[in-house]
Order: structure tokens, then sequence, then C-alpha cells
């Protein structure tokens, strides 16, 4: 495929080279924290989700279920999608043609995104699968709803125009190709809408960002252009020309993930932004990866307003975990400084109020490359846990040598349970 329609000149070319040559650091300055984490919070019990369970050590999906009290995990190498029930009991194991990546459940069957290829690849062999739940959630193969998808990544059910039936909404990430894309039904096939042609769509959420009362879809792109996007919704769900870049990131800084949430109880929503993706040319430390919240002025401008560094940052879950009235924040990270700090692998967040929060790490995370989680009350006491997912990337890249067998007998726990413990701090310590 064709990448630049018009090649650099020569002269450009030895312009932008002698730039880098002379002005670029030898070497990046170490994370500046703005307070040191505590190791192993009280407040969490951790431990493996089922000890000793098999795996590849590549988690691509993982989500809970809690209407039906199950828990979905998948991932590459085996290719399995397993379900387990809230007491974390092996229900069913389902081989696919390729790595799942994110499931929507509907009543009496299950909808699975297939990646087709995991690695970087421009091939179009992604679909959006239905299968049918039989007895003790196991699963039959009924049809392929969605074909010839860009490597897919994400995907929600989306009634764009308030018509009452629900069309698909897919990240396809791709690699040099790709499409944020809405299907919807004509009555025999799924017809698709770019929104966007570009790569790198890894996640969206569908708001009313506009407050007109129409379901608007934010969406965050990595890829070389890294931004989040709104996408405003005419009532009709017709989005052409109707997008607006909230925020732009240096294509160096590796977007993994967002979520919108008012952190400041004025209404309108934030967004809590993760960068740390580090699976790139330039894997070195990077001071700029991290979590930061970017505040809503109420006109859906959004600025800087909180940044804590966190090495290889991957994903965040954001809730009131301690039940204080307030939002914590817990991430996990693919590249955590392995050498001097593999513990901030794991990482929570106590909110102590006006955008200062308390950071703890977890002594478990040692040894191991974190990325997925997935939030529910497991032991129905009320109070939130949460499952965190492996990204063991040497396993990867054995997969992507063709070493199946070397990847998939790793011997580290791929899945982790932080149980809440339900520890309730006082508001007399606080800032």
């Amino acid at each position: 495929m064709t990448v630049l329609t018009k090649a650099v000149s020569a002269e450009d070319w030895g312009k932008i080279a002698q730039y880098y040559r002379e002005q670029s650091p030898d070497t990046l300055p170490y994370q500046s924290l703005p307070a040191q984490p505590q190791v192993d919070p009280g407040f969490f019990k951790a431990g493996p989700f089922v000890p000793r369970l098999q795996s590849s050590g590549i988690i691509t999906l993982l989500k809970t279920d809690p209407a039906h009290e199950r828990i979905f995990v998948g991932e590459a190498g085996t290719n399995q999608l397993r379900i387990f029930d809230w007491n974390r009991h092996l229900r069913s194991t389902l081989t696919l043609p390729s790595p799942p990546t994110d499931v929507i459940v509907e009543n009496g069957h299950v909808l699975v995104l297939e990646s087709g290829i995991l690695a970087p690849n421009d091939q179009p062999r992604g679909s959006l699968v239905q299968y049918d739940l039989a007895g003790h959630d196991s699963l039959q193969f009924n049809r392929i709803l969605i074909d010839s998808l860009l490597r897919p990544v994400f995907v929600e059910p989306f009634d764009s125009d308030g018509d009452g039936r629900n069309e698909f909404l897919i990240c396809e990430f791709g690699d040099n190709r790709g499409r944020l894309a809405l299907y919807r039904y004509d009555g025999s096939r799924y017809e698709r809408q770019v929104l966007d042609p570009s790569p790198g769509a890894i996640r969206f959420e569908i708001r009313d960002l506009t407050g007109d009362g129409h379901p608007d879809i934010v969406a965050l792109f990595a890829q070389g252009d890294e931004r989040i996007v709104l996408f405003e919704n005419d009532g009709k769900g017709n989005f052409t020309g109707r997008h607006r870049i909230l925020a732009r990131f240096p294509p160096v800084y590796g977007s993994m993930y967002f979520s919108m949430h008012d952190f400041n109880g004025d209404g309108k929503l934030d967004i809590l932004y993760v960068n740390g993706d580090n699976f790139d040319y330039s894997r070195v430390l990077k001071p700029y990866h991290g979590i930061r919240i970017l505040e809503n002025d109420g006109k859906n401008n959004f600025a800087e307003r909180y940044f804590f560094p966190v090495y290889g940052a991957a994903r965040a879950v954001v809730a009131d975990f301690d039940k204080d009235g307030d939002l914590d924040i817990l991430t996990t990270s693919n590249f955590a400084d392995s050498a001097i700090h593999p513990e901030r692998g794991i990482m929570f967040f106590e909110n102590v109020g006006r955008y200062k929060f308390k950071p703890y790490a977890f002594s478990i995370a040692s040894g191991g490359q974190w990325n997925l989680m997935a939030t529910g009350d497991l032991n129905k006491d009320g109070w939130l846990d949460v499952i965190i997912g492996a990204m063991n990337l040497g396993n990867i890249a054995n997969l992507q040598r063709r070493l199946t067998e070397q990847a998939s007998a790793s011997g580290k726990d791929p899945i982790l349970l932080l149980a809440n413990t339900r520890l309730v701090r006082s508001n007399d310590n606080r800032d």
C-alpha cells in the first residue's frame, strides 16, 4: 500500500535527520513522582484469580457479566475463550479461529469480536460472530454477523438514530490501515459507515456530550495521530462533518485507554487519559507515560489538571472503591521499570480531594506485565473487586516466531484478583 503519495525530498530528509542528530537528548530523565507510592495497601487482598491456571499469559479479553455472574476470559496463543462463574469456577472453554478481543452478552447468545490476526497487520481478517448459549454456559457457533474487519479491538451496540434498533460501533485498530466504523443492518446484511478512516481506533464512549439529547461518540485514536475526537450526532445517526478534536498528543506518547468521569463534581464529564504503549521502535522508559485527568471547562474544552507518571501505563478503572464519595483510580502497566520498581506494574490511587491522590503499588505485580482489567462484586459483600489480566510480551514475541508451544508454557499467574477488603478510611486524614 502507498503510505505517502509523494516521497520526502532528499533535501528535506537531510534537514530532518540533522535536527534529530543535533537536538535529541542522549537519555530521558527518570520519572519525577508527586508522591512516593506505599506498597501493598491493606484495603486490597491480592492473589491469583485461579491458582495454577494454564494460560499463554497473553490475555486479550477480560470482561464481567454481573447480570448473569459470569466472567469472560480470552487469550492469544491458544485462542481460547473461557467462561468462569462468580466463584471463579470454569464453566466452559471454546477454541476460536483467532484471539477474541471483546464480547457483547445478549439474551440467549454472546457476540464475540475476533481479531483475525493479533500482530500488527492490515489484513481484513477480523469478524463479529454470534455464538448461542447452551447448557452450563457453553457456546455454539451460530453465524458471522460482520466480517472483513481490520484488526478489531472494541465493539458496542449503538442505537444512533433512536429507532430502537442497535447498530454496532467497532474500533478497527489495524496497522497502516484502520477505521472507526458504524455497521447498520439493512434487513439482510450489515452495511459499513466509516466515521474515521485512520488506523489506531482503540476505544470509545457513547455520551451526550453536546447536551442536545442525542448520543454522541467520543473516541481515542493511537497509532501516529494520537487524539481524542468528539463525533457529534445530528439526531438522525449522522456524524459526517461533525468532528471535533478534544485533545491531541505527540505520536510517541503511546495512547492506550481513556474513560469519562466527573472528577470535580461540577456535572460535566472530564477525561481520564492513559498512555504507555512501549512495544514500538523506542523501547526506553519514558517519563511522560502515565495517567492524566483532563478537566472539562463546561464547554467541552479540556485542559490537563492532574498527571501521575507511570511507566508503560496500560489501563485504568475508575470507581469509588472505598465508598468515601469520590473517585479512585487503579492502573496497570505493560512496561513498568522491571529493574527498580516492578511493583508499580499495578497501582492504586486513593482520591484525597482536590485532584490529589495517594499512590500505592503492589508487590504481586513484580515479574509480570499487566494490561486488561474488569470489576465486579465477586463475593457479593457490596464492595467492588478487580480482576487483572497479563500481557506478557515475551510470549507475544514467541508467538510471532510461531513458537506457540513455548508461549503457552508460562509459569506466571496470568490473571490476578484484587479483593476489596472494605477498609474504610476516615476523612480526618485528608489534605
